[in-house]
């Protein structure tokens, strides 16, 4: 079998655009929740705190875009084309390609996804013909359409000539033994995580404890009028500051519960890539883990500012 001809995407600009923001959002969500901290329940209060958490649950959304664009690749065999996007992976067989040719020089027009960024032009969009048009591109410049029986998928190597060349000289080669047809999405990859049980346990228990911390916190603080706000060096409470802001510590731990989740998807998805077994990546393991270990760690917290108050 000869080793298939991998074709990247264009990934500086992209990687550029997603790093800066992710750092802008980032600082700028720790600034609002801080001046909640530090802020009197009130409109005030509320004018910190929600831009925050908008803030803080976009920067996970755009760590994955970026790493999902590091390691994006378009594979080109004699029995097939692979594309890999994140979570996203099809396996196409060389006997289902319709066609593989250069948008610019596709007859009709080619609606792009509405959301769209350097590096991420992600989604799939409906053409005036009925035909969707699922986009893993970087660069809608660049964009090289194939076609299915099923659908387009819209793609844009870093070099679309250089790609068009391969795809054509391993189809006169022809295919003796296509590749099987495979796709992966997000749904299908949560019903897998859900079919194994160590993720499973460990899943459900984060969300459990998660869950513990939030009603904690919501039956304790409103009979409270202070607490201190973390400890000095010789152990002894902080400043005090409203009780009802405890409430920040179960969105805290939300927010990175969310982020090891997400990226636990990510290395679970890699495993299954490399050995279809059903087993999980040990890294997938420890990063679910640490979401039920977090939120672990901020129930000590709360315990510890409650009777130090």
């Amino acid at each position: 079998m000869e080793d298939p001809l991998v074709f990247r995407p264009p990934k500086l600009n992209g990687l550029i655009v997603h790093v800066a923001a992710i750092v802008v959002f980032g600082a700028a969500s720790l600034w609002s929740i801080w001046q909640a901290l530090h802020t009197q329940i009130g409109p005030l209060f509320l004018l910190y705190l929600l831009p925050g958490l908008l803030l803080a649950v976009l920067v996970p959304n755009l760590a994955y875009r970026a790493f999902a664009l590091w390691r994006a690749a378009y594979f080109v065999e004699r029995e097939g084309l692979r594309l890999h996007w994140g979570l996203r992976a099809e396996d196409i067989p060389m006997d289902q390609v319709i066609d593989v040719q250069p948008a610019a020089e596709v007859e009709g027009e080619l609606p792009l996804p509405w959301l769209r960024i350097p590096g991420s032009v992600l989604g799939v969009r409906k053409r005036l013909d009925g035909s969707a048009v699922e986009f893993l591109a970087a660069d809608p410049g660049r964009l090289v359409l194939i076609a299915t029986p099923e659908k387009i998928f819209a793609i844009s190597p870093e070099d679309p000539e250089k790609f068009l060349n391969a795809y054509r000289d391993r189809t006169e080669l022809g295919s003796l033994s296509p590749i099987p047809a495979k796709s992966v999405r997000a749904s299908f990859l949560l019903a897998r995580v859900w079919a194994t049980q160590g993720a499973r346990y460990l899943l459900l228990g984060g969300v459990a404890l998660s869950l513990l911390l939030l009603i904690w916190v919501s039956l304790v603080a409103p009979g409270r009028q202070l607490v201190p706000l973390g400890f000095d060096l010789e152990g002894n409470p902080g400043e005090s500051v409203p009780a009802i802001q405890l409430i920040l510590l179960p969105i805290l731990n939300g927010f990175f519960f969310l982020a090891s989740f997400l990226v636990g998807l990510f290395f679970f998805r890699r495993r299954e890539n490399e050995i279809d077994d059903g087993s999980a990546a040990p890294l997938a393991y420890i990063l679910w883990g640490s979401g039920a270990f977090t939120a672990l760690l901020f129930l000590g917290a709360v315990y510890f500012l409650l009777s130090a108050g």
